[in-house]
């Protein structure tokens, strides 16, 4: 072979080699787009049933969410009570600013709701909440089954596991539920102290109507305790004082009483001393010195047969599942914990249903990722977010919820 055709022969090497390579490329390019496509077409394709068990606030809330997600095909809601009691319900509740913004997101409309606002917090009475979700119900643009009066069992359990497909179940029956564990989530909690003492009282007055009323605050509040034998004379505390904060509707009136965790001699004594003459008295002389000037004093005669409340102080302490979500595999059935299920304080504050809801604010991305993961890593990537979103909401309380809601003047 000659030099020419030796160098011909090269060049026609270099030319084969260059198509193979180009070949190559664009086969694989095409390889990337069709994966591509087929995985979008997968996305828009997949499909959920969502299964929520408590049409309590939070509950419903959760229809309202999973109805607007474009990947759930049906909606299916157990509640042991029936609408009726539901709807009935007095007790008031109240939406901070962060949390009615979320739910105006999802066109719940306070503006023709019976309630009252003040300082950027709704007040409403939970039946009338209720009630405006229900309605809501007939409207959803997915198929909901509503099985109302219904305990959740264990044979609800193989119901759902039974039906077909990818499933998102969602325990909202509350802290005393037991829908959780049946699903199969861990029934153990971790407790934290929120470092503050407290104590709750609650009166029934069933010559009053339900009428929503905003909170009232009262803070640097010191008792005197001499009347009980205690010695208040090397009493030198510097301590702020306790925190009051008197709230629900004008039949069910609630009043918690909090202090940041202290030494001081006060506090011991309120903490240590069994004297339910001593609380009880304490809680009247809250009421009648910090009531609204519609309302009549109560008396002790009066407090001795209608009024609950704690005997003595106690910690302060926020609950959390430690398993709030999990998958699993033979049923492809993913179990999330949602508000009181998930976290809850010791103490009552007139806002509690605000911590409950946040946990609904990933709620729709959790969806996505739960009806369209195809692997074990996606698997574990919607678990992972949900878990940290269900951490950050309980550290975020655990830092600046009772501080928001009980020890400062201010709302958020």
């Amino acid at each position: 072979m000659t030099w020419c055709e030796g160098q011909a022969y090269r060049s026609g090497l270099s030319a084969l080699a260059m198509q193979h390579l180009m070949l190559t490329a664009a086969m694989v390019v095409l390889f990337v787009c069709t994966k591509a496509y087929v995985n979008q077409i997968r996305r828009q394709q997949a499909r959920c049933t969502v299964v929520i068990i408590g049409a309590g606030p939070v509950g419903l809330t959760s229809v309202l969410i999973a109805s607007r997600n474009p990947h759930v095909e049906r909606i299916i809601l157990y509640e042991e009570e029936s609408r009726h009691a539901l709807v009935n319900k007095a007790h008031q509740i109240a939406f901070d600013r962060n949390t009615l913004k979320f739910l105006k997101g999802l066109n719940v409309d306070f503006d023709n709701m019976e309630g009252s606002t003040e300082k950027g917090i709704f007040y409403t009475r939970i039946g009338i909440f209720l009630e405006h979700l229900f309605n809501r119900l007939a409207r959803l643009p997915v198929p909901l089954h509503l099985h109302m009066d219904t305990k959740f069992t264990r044979e609800r359990v193989q119901e759902v596991e039974g039906v077909k497909g990818r499933k998102v179940v969602l325990a909202c029956d509350g802290s005393t539920g037991e829908a959780a564990r049946l699903l199969g989530l861990s029934d153990e909690f971790e407790q934290t102290s929120c470092r503050a003492f407290g104590a709750v009282a609650s009166m029934d007055r069933a010559d009053q109507c339900s009428v929503p009323m905003p909170e009232r605050r009262y803070h640097g509040l010191v008792f005197d305790l001499s009347a009980y034998g205690i010695d208040t004379s090397e009493m030198t505390d510097t301590s702020p004082g306790f925190t009051l904060k008197l709230f629900g509707s004008s039949r069910h009136r609630y009043m918690s009483l909090a202090i940041p965790k202290s030494e001081s001699l006060l506090v011991k004594n309120m903490r240590l001393i069994l004297d339910r003459s001593m609380m009880r008295n304490i809680f009247i002389k809250c009421f009648n010195t910090c009531r609204a000037s519609s309302e009549k004093e109560v008396s002790e005669t009066w407090a001795l047969r209608h009024m609950k409340f704690s005997p003595r102080l106690f910690d302060i302490k926020l609950f959390q599942r430690r398993e709030t979500v999990a998958y699993f595999e033979d049923a492809d059935m993913f179990v999330l914990a949602e508000g009181e299920a998930a976290r809850c304080y010791n103490i009552h504050t007139g806002l509690d249903v605000n911590m409950a809801l946040k946990g609904l604010m990933t709620l729709c991305s959790l969806l996505d990722m739960a009806a369209c993961a195809q692997t074990e890593y996606d698997v574990m990537s919607a678990m992972v977010m949900k878990a940290r979103h269900s951490e950050t909401t309980a550290r975020s309380y655990l830092t600046k919820g009772l501080t928001t809601v009980l020890f400062s003047s201010g709302y958020s």
